[in-house]
């Protein structure tokens, strides 16, 4: 209710302000106390008490013209730049039905050169599309043919690479200039869907993809789909020129006939020189398990280990990191549903309040700690991301619904979507500690989330954020965050884009996960 002038006004207003000078600084502050409250708010879960809040910066869009979903960000400290990169938007669209083009804006058709797109920048603020010889198009197209599907990675000598696909056959590019320019490539390292990316020693990069070999089920984690995968792990030893012919498995059927494959983004773990990959289980009975697969030093084989047997999974895949203690970790979203009460898309159970769960090993999968929730605010929480830095310390994103949203089936139901981020310190111990925010305090998505694949753009559903979104950490241990955002509207004609955008955000106060101190 607004203030009225009068006796009233001047007793709570010992500052002698007008009562409209007054009722301005009551709203600022009143904003200022909202504002940290939301940014050290806790959601509840089992990892333990609060610790101090890191805070973000004003969210920036790296271009507001190209697409920006199943976004990475990456920092090069090597070369002093931020590196940034994002599907093409090719099967990323959004159509009400048939009625709007399929190509949407006239800036996607202008643009499109059948590859990722790539922007770099030295202060996270002002960002410049990569252009090969003066192209609209990042690098050389007989290096790299692909818009969907990137990964960055990093291998011990400072070369940064990227991937892409172009519906079968899985690009491998590389830079040694910070991502400005890529120098080294093939357009082919093998056929196959999903391709993650890898760096290990110099002009050594390991790519794990679902290849022809199996029945590219990337999308299923059914036990049969996840036993006949065609996961397999392939590597180059020239900085992506050329990659062996012959990859390692990993997947298959174990001794009780429970399913596996490696499944998302791996890591080469420098401490022990193996490589790591998180895996989905599924078992004879239907139950869905999560872990890691770890090969052997030389990298010919791999061995799985299943961390929590009997969960559930709502997005495509888990999403592991390993801190400088050589700790992994491994997040993933559950799929609660509420038994006997339809109400979800064709007919499902109608969905539960679920959780962004983690779990932890510090012997590469011999042994594991709890598993504990890292957010389950009575919503819908999905797609969880994660970056480690010091022992201990991980930086988590996910998207997650609001309440007033109800539980939404999202494939098929709307949903106001936030982006969140929890800092946890001592997150291999008993008791650690976290602190969860809104990073970018609005939502960055209005409507549906179809998780179909392909098949989204088929059925005019809203595919525009992709299938995953990512966080990382720069020099200093501050986490930076890509994600996709659907919120800007087409100045000609008012409506939504067809694609999303790529925006930005980094952390600028609160502990640092590398090192003491705060971000600057």
């Amino acid at each position: 209710m607004r203030a009225s002038p009068g006796s009233a006004d001047r007793k709570e207003n010992p500052m002698g302000l007008s009562s409209r000078a007054f009722r301005i600084r009551s709203r600022l502050l009143l904003v200022s106390l909202l504002t940290a409250t939301a940014l050290t708010g806790v959601l509840s879960g089992s990892v333990g008490a609060r610790t101090s809040a890191p805070t973000f910066g004003v969210p920036l869009y790296v271009d507001q013209q190209l697409a920006g979903g199943e976004p990475e960000v990456f920092a090069d400290a090597m070369h002093g730049r931020l590196i940034y990169t994002a599907h093409e938007g090719t099967t990323h669209l959004y159509r009400d039905g048939i009625v709007n083009s399929p190509w949407g804006d006239f800036s996607f058709v202008s643009n499109y050169c059948n590859q990722v797109n790539v922007w770099t920048s030295t202060d996270g603020l002002n960002w410049f599309r990569d252009r090969y010889l003066d192209s609209p198009c990042p690098s050389t197209p007989a290096k790299n043919t692909g818009f969907s599907d990137p990964d960055l990675t990093q291998d011990a000598g400072g070369r940064v690479y990227n991937t892409g696909i172009d519906l079968v056959n899985d690009a491998l590019f590389s830079s040694a200039d910070g991502g400005q320019s890529w120098d080294k490539g093939t357009a082919d390292c093998h056929d196959g869907d999903r391709p993650w990316l890898a760096g290990a020693k110099t002009n050594q990069v390991y790519m794990g993809t679902n290849t022809v070999e199996g029945d590219l089920s990337g999308d299923t984690v059914t036990a049969s789909g996840v036993a006949s995968s065609g996961h397999m792990v392939f590597v180059s030893n020239d900085g992506g020129e050329t990659c062996n012919a012959i990859g390692v498995k990993d997947y298959g059927s174990l001794p009780d006939g429970t399913g596996y494959s490696g499944f998302g983004k791996p890591y080469y773990d420098k401490l022990a020189h193996v490589l790591v990959e998180p895996a989905v289980f599924v078992h004879p009975d239907g139950t869905t398990g999560i872990g890691i697969s770890v090969s052997n030093q030389a990298v010919t084989a791999f061995t799985p280990h299943e961390a929590v047997a009997n969960t559930s999974l709502y997005g495509h895949w888990p999403a592991i990191a390993i801190d400088s203690a050589g700790a992994v970790y491994v997040v993933w979203d559950t799929n609660d549903r509420q038994a006997g009460v339809t109400g979800g898309c064709s007919g499902a159970q109608a969905p539960a309040a679920n959780s962004i769960m983690l779990v932890s090993t510090r012997d590469l999968g011999k042994s594991w700690s709890a598993p504990a929730a890292v957010a389950h605010p009575g919503t819908r929480v999905f797609w969880p991301w994660i970056a480690a830095g010091d022992a201990g310390k991980v930086s988590i994103v996910w998207y997650q619904t609001e309440p007033q949203d109800g539980e939404p089936d999202l494939d098929c139901q709307p949903g106001h979507i936030h982006v969140m981020e929890a800092s946890l310190t001592g997150a291999t111990s008993k008791t650690p500690q976290k602190s969860v925010v809104d990073a970018v305090g609005r939502p960055v998505h209005i409507g549906q989330v179809c998780q179909g694949g392909t098949t989204c753009v088929a059925t005019g559903q809203d595919r525009r954020l992709g299938d995953y979104f990512t966080n990382a950490l720069d020099a200093h241990g501050c986490v930076l965050i890509a994600t996709g955002d659907t919120r800007l509207a087409d100045p000609l004609t008012g409506g939504p884009y067809p694609t999303s955008r790529p925006l930005f955000l980094r952390q600028n106060g609160g502990p640092r996960l590398i090192g003491s101190g705060s971000c600057p």
